[in-house]
């Protein structure tokens, strides 16, 4: 069948549920769940296919990185990365200046071999007021229900981080929310940090 078939069998059906209000709201939300995640993924190929393609595996280490509470490190002439967990980099800064000490039991344990590379871009993880924008625009999109309402209370009341994980934990939008969360991670990731690279058609930087 071409579209305007398909379609000549689709308007019946919708003109015989007009007026039954579940059957309404059954079909509204099976179409926002189907064709609102369609949507999105063609929009994600969109802002990826400006990147060289071979940063985009990179990319997307990188953004499941960040949201593990890791810093990035990222050699843009050789591809290296050295990823260190934001919790710890303090303390292996401390360790990295005394590694020359006669003394120090460390030796090379904690070098940071990036402050070795003539050039490197420094991903850090989001600040949180940049998470919960990503929280809020996710809770935005879910279809009207019992669980999108439970995830505005959690993001609307007193520790919104930590009643979020425990609501989606526990909701059938877990999956949902971690294929989300990526993507708009990868987003933030190029536009903030692979810029000069979106037009480098061909690979050349």
């Amino acid at each position: 069948m071409n579209a305007q078939q398909l379609l000549d069998e689709i308007l019946p059906l919708l003109h015989s549920i007009k007026d039954d209000k579940e059957k309404l709201a059954t079909l509204l939300q099976f179409m926002q769940e189907e064709f609102a995640e369609e949507e999105l993924e063609q929009n994600d190929y969109d802002f990826k296919e400006k990147l060289p393609e071979k940063y985009r595996d990179i990319v997307r280490q990188m953004a499941s990185n960040l949201s593990a509470g890791i810093v990035c490190f990222f050699n843009p002439d050789t591809l290296e990365m050295e990823d260190i967990h934001e919790s710890l980099l303090n303390e292996m800064l401390f360790h990295e200046e005394l590694e020359e000490d006669e003394e120090s039991d460390e030796d090379d344990l904690f070098t940071l071999k990036h402050h070795t590379w003539d050039k490197c871009i420094d991903i850090e993880p989001l600040e949180s007021r940049e998470s919960f924008v990503i929280m809020e625009d996710f809770v935005e999109q879910l279809p009207n229900g019992r669980e999108k309402n439970r995830l505005i209370q959690a993001l609307n009341g007193r520790k919104p981080f930590a009643n979020f994980n425990n609501v989606i934990h526990n909701s059938k939008y877990r999956e949902n929310w971690f294929d989300f969360r990526q993507k708009e991670l990868e987003k933030h990731i190029i536009q903030n940090y692979f810029y000069d690279y979106l037009n480098d058609t061909n690979g050349t930087k």
